[in-house]
């Protein structure tokens, strides 16, 4: 139950945050950096966070469920624009991914386990 409760303050604050400062963002990717933030300054994961995330992931694709609807309903949209945002997608799936995997190499390397 601590464990909802981190991630929904987080949310809160991401939400909070994108309203009060007028942010580009959605507040669940404003709440997701400040949880990382916080975990930076922490420096570990709390226990009951540990314990929670990996059931919380087995059910990841309830959560896409909403996004299946949408491509239902807005398929002449898609039938238009597909390739676009396609293109879009992919474009911004892999220069957040190639740049983590950068990070985490160079940070790896700096402890000496890669």
């Amino acid at each position: 139950m601590q464990a909802i409760f981190i991630l929904l303050v987080f949310q809160l604050m991401g939400e909070l945050a994108v309203h009060y400062l007028h942010l580009p963002l959605s507040g669940g990717i404003m709440g997701m950096v400040l949880l990382f933030a916080f975990l930076l300054i922490y420096g570990r994961v709390p226990e009951s966070l540990a314990f929670f995330t990996p059931k919380f992931l087995q059910h990841l694709a309830l959560y896409l469920l909403p996004v299946s609807a949408g491509v239902i309903t807005l398929w002449p949209l898609l039938q238009k624009e597909g390739l676009l945002i396609i293109s879009v997608m992919v474009i911004s799936t892999l220069i957040p991914l190639v740049l983590c995997a950068w990070c985490l190499d160079k940070w790896l390397s700096k402890q000496g386990k890669f």
